[in-house]
């Protein structure tokens, strides 16, 4: 089987394309350039506000560099890089390599003329667990809303709606007392790319995969929904332990049901 990337540009996307290229056939990966790991605080914060989003984001910069380290582009055969307003009129790349799945994990929304140049198995590693968290940011509204056990992710069918196709395998790491925010992001990146190795195993061997509709509702984050003050709930109220607070009891929270593929 011949798969094709499609990825976005910071170390936790370069992490999982490089993973799926070293265990599959992979002709090409389009990668989009991201913004930067540290956005600049908007203005006329608050000093507590711009506080937290520094720390905030510059925690996230130095997690991504443990976990991930500095990882180069996937050493295949065709790399094309695209900027988010020039990625869906990268039809033509996909159409050259004909791949038999492409596996998509950190580029923007994806229209036409590319969605319509994807074959029937394409896949998103979307973060975190829909339906209940779709969109942007969903592994930061899990710690925000108290639900820490929610921070997983969800390996999808592609649709036109956002990461609202049937779902294949949904994940979620675990948690240890020392956790912070983006400790438990990066290892929920380390373990969906695992997962996902064994999943396109599957892929492989049967041509098949069992998909799930998503039937519960949720929400539909968008990135206009986060605002600097929520960062308050993270760092001013729990100082960044929430995951403790959570596993000693002081937090409590309905566990997910997750689908996850059979017989891998």
């Amino acid at each position: 089987m011949k798969f094709a990337l499609i990825s976005g540009s910071h170390p936790r996307h370069l992490y999982y394309a490089n993973q799926i290229a070293r265990h599959f056939d992979v002709a090409g990966s389009l990668i989009e350039y991201r913004e930067n790991m540290i956005p600049m605080p908007p203005k006329m914060l608050s000093v507590r506000d711009n506080v937290n989003w520094m720390r905030h984001f510059y925690n996230r910069f130095n997690k991504e560099r443990y976990y991930f380290g500095a990882p180069g582009v996937p050493d295949v055969p065709n790399v094309r890089y695209t900027t988010a307003e020039g990625l869906n009129d990268c039809a033509d790349f996909i159409q050259a390599i004909e791949p038999d799945a492409v596996l998509i994990f950190g580029p923007g929304m994806i229209r036409p003329p590319l969605f319509d140049a994807l074959p029937e198995h394409t896949y998103n590693l979307h973060l975190g667990l829909s339906p209940r968290y779709r969109g942007a940011a969903t592994l930061f509204w899990p710690f925000y809303f108290l639900e820490p056990a929610w921070a997983g992710t969800t390996f999808h069918r592609i649709v036109s709606e956002p990461d609202a196709g049937l779902i294949a395998h949904q994940s979620r790491p675990a948690l240890h007392e020392n956790d912070t925010i983006h400790d438990t992001a990066c290892k929920a990146v380390i373990t969906a790319a695992d997962d996902v190795i064994n999943v396109c195993n599957k892929l492989e061997r049967t041509g098949t995969l069992d998909l799930h509709k998503q039937k519960a509702t949720g929400k539909n984050f968008l990135a206009s929904d986060f605002q600097p003050a929520h960062l308050r709930m993270i760092y001013d109220v729990f100082d960044d332990d929430i995951v403790r607070a959570y596993l000693d009891g002081e937090i409590e929270q309905r566990e997910p049901k997750m689908y996850q593929q059979e017989d891998l």
